[in-house]
């Protein structure tokens, strides 16, 4: 389904990241792993799949970085699909996080998801019949009933990522798909694995199933889905 289209996909390296681009390899997509951990990288990058004769990249890069550097010097090739999938979690109640935590939540979770649909967009609107798409994932404790106390910091950065794919997909009518994803707590991450909520755990093989459907269903566009069982 994905044979001759390139994927870059944040935070590659691991969880839900990985689990989506291993599932991306194995359609035909050449993966690029973005991510700032080198070596981690390097033991993903071996984990992709090849069947289709398609060359698997990684980049090695603190995505917050991208606040300070001008586009320009980095290079990422000419995806067709973008995952915007690297994001911090965090567990602590509004009062007892620094501003430090506050700031670094919400870049890395909204700005840097933001900046990276920017740096595409241009090459994606040029590749005229590739069906451009990109995928943000966001959480069901966004814009949902779900609650747990002492992530609200984490909800609000999830609330805008999911704010930005409705209003970005109007705003291109159509001529790059661009959807999000509200998955429930993921038993294989921190979070999931250390916070007790009154929230359906889901495994991350039924997350990164959920993000190729959504990425190969061509009439979806502008969609924010729950998955929470």
């Amino acid at each position: 389904m994905f044979k001759g289209k390139t994927a870059l996909v944040t935070g590659g390296s691991r969880g839900i990241g990985l689990a989506i681009s291993k599932k991306l390899a194995i359609e035909g997509a050449a993966v690029s792993l973005l991510a700032r951990n080198e070596t981690i990288l390097q033991q993903s990058l071996l984990e992709l799949a090849t069947d289709h004769g398609q060359t698997h990249t990684y980049h090695s890069l603190d995505l917050t970085s991208l606040l300070l550097r001008n586009p320009q010097d980095l290079n990422f090739g000419s995806p067709t699909i973008l995952v915007n999938c690297a994001g911090v979690t965090n567990h602590s109640l509004l009062l007892r996080m620094t501003q430090e935590e506050i700031v670094n939540t919400i870049n890395l979770n909204l700005t840097v998801p933001i900046l990276l649909s920017q740096m595409v967009v241009k090459n994606m609107l040029r590749q005229k019949g590739s069906d451009p798409t990109i995928l943000n994932i966001s959480s069901v404790l966004s814009m949902t009933e779900h609650f747990i106390p002492g992530t609200s910091v984490y909800a609000a950065s999830k609330a805008g990522l999911l704010g930005f794919t409705k209003s970005l997909s109007k705003e291109l009518r159509g001529k790059i798909r661009i959807n999000a994803l509200m998955p429930g707590l993921v038993k294989e991450t921190d979070m999931g694995n250390k916070v007790m909520a009154d929230i359906n755990l889901v495994l991350v093989e039924s997350v990164a199933n959920e993000a190729i459907r959504i990425l190969q269903d061509t009439k979806l566009n502008g969609e924010c889905i729950v998955l929470d069982k």
